[in-house]
């Protein structure tokens, strides 16, 4: 028969832990390649910002190269202080301008009212440690606090004297002005971050949709399957209840024909009666519903229970049990039960052709689990055949609902029973129940 359908879709784990690992990893790769774009296009727009100070200043720059400065520097009237005083005009972020030569030089910025004021400074002196280069002053923008932006423009006039000439530019001005560049940036960069979370949650809650929608199938499925199993079982009940029928009609003719055997034939029915009672109860036994409660057992005393329930077959077929508990501590199952498992498959052993010897049951905990193997020397079982179905037995008096039984035992405490066939002749079987993960082996 076939195992039962079950649920393989458990929500929580297989979809949403993933689907929350995407997510956090798309915020995470996002935002950094989001904020790597970001200052890269800042960087960009503030050496496009820089670029246009620039162009504005270097008419004013080949001027002075292609000019003699003598006079011009003092004279507040001249060319020179002209055409600075325009530059103060055409860029509003410039706020202070110093010229210095190896002779004299001037100094002019911002007063009261937006006049431009000019006063006179020293000759150029040596100023080691600075970075003032155009070609940083992207970089500077925004690395450095001071209120201005300085770039140093080193030239000379026509008579080659060297001539040295900073701008001191707004710094919060030069950035608000890139601020307002990068905006629309920002804004994109935020409207494309919000769209692929929102589609990965839609995604998120589709595939759980998709996910109820199939456990729901499942569940469905699972009560043709449980309606397909409770056909089949009655179908191999009926089947398997004709035999004493048919013997129980026979001696109830034979007990018309026949009358003087009577009491024979009776006890003759009553054994069928017995047969039809067993099959019946194993039937019920197979389709009950395990609500035992799960308690700790103690390992030795449930084989030593064993042991003594098993003494009457083993003493019968001269067969020993030995038992043996490798598990520090009680062990957590259904002890009637398991108790009732562990009987049939020793009485099983027993009846299996072994002739003397040893029939092994054995506890031991591995890895938050508990083990119980029961191995005998019997005929083993033939290939291709699944003795845990109902009524499938090897045995000719056996009605083929104990082993079917045992399975739904142990399936009910979530563990699983397996057998194969020994080297040497026999069989192992093997049950695997899962305990807390404190569970430890005796050392």
């Amino acid at each position: 028969m076939p195992a039962a359908i079950r649920s393989r879709l458990p929500i929580v784990h297989v979809f949403l832990l993933p689907y929350l690992v995407v997510l956090l990893l798309f915020v995470i790769v996002t935002g950094a390649g989001s904020a790597w774009l970001y200052y890269q296009a800042r960087q960009a727009q503030s050496e496009l910002l820089i670029h246009g100070l620039l162009q504005t200043v270097n008419p004013v720059l080949e001027h002075i190269a292609h000019s003699d400065l003598s006079g011009q520097v003092t004279n507040k009237k001249s060319w020179l202080h002209r055409e600075f005083n325009t530059v103060f005009t055409k860029i509003p972020e410039l706020e202070h301008v110093n010229l210095e030569t190896s002779t004299t030089g001037f100094h002019k910025y911002h007063g009261t009212g937006n006049r431009i004021i000019t006063t006179k400074t020293p000759p150029r002196q040596s100023r080691q440690g600075r970075d003032l280069r155009s070609s940083t002053a992207p970089r500077r923008l925004y690395s450095e606090s001071k209120p201005l932006l300085r770039i140093e423009f080193i030239t000379k006039d026509k008579n080659r004297d060297p001539i040295y000439i900073i701008f001191g530019f707004n710094r919060a001005t030069l950035r608000d002005a890139v601020g307002r560049a990068m905006m629309i940036l920002r804004r994109a960069i935020l409207l494309f971050f919000i769209l692929g979370v929102t589609c990965l949650l839609i995604a998120l809650g589709i595939t759980i949709w998709a996910a109820k929608k199939t456990r729901w199938l499942e569940a469905r499925m699972q009560k043709l399957y449980q309606r397909a199993e409770t056909a089949e079982l009655m179908s191999g009940l009926v089947h398997d209840l004709r035999n004493p029928l048919a013997s129980f009609r026979a001696n109830l003719s034979s007990l018309r024909i026949i009358p003087e055997e009577r009491d024979e034939i009776l006890k003759e029915m009553d054994y069928d009666l017995v047969r039809l009672d067993d099959k019946l109860s194993s039937m019920l036994n197979l389709t009950k519903k395990h609500d035992e409660q799960v308690k700790e057992v103690d390992a030795e005393r449930l084989l030593q229970e064993i042991d003594r329930l098993s003494a009457p077959i083993l003493l019968k077929n001269n067969l020993e049990l030995r038992c043996r508990a490798v598990v520090q501590g009680p062990i957590l199952v259904m002890e009637n039960a398991i108790r009732d498992v562990l009987l049939n498959l020793v009485i099983n052993a027993a009846e299996s052709g072994q002739q003397g010897g040893v029939i092994e049951c054995e506890i031991r905990a591995e890895d938050a689990k508990v083990v119980i193997t029961v191995r005998d020397r019997g005929n083993g079982i033939p290939e291709e055949t699944n003795i845990f179905a109902p009524f499938v037995t090897t045995k000719e008096d056996g009605h083929g609902l104990g082993l079917a039984i045992s399975r739904r035992t142990v399936e009910a405490h979530g563990g699983s029973i397996q057998v194969h066939n020994r080297s040497g002749g026999g069989t192992v079987f093997t049950i695997v129940l899962p305990q807390p993960p404190n569970m430890e082996a005796e050392r």
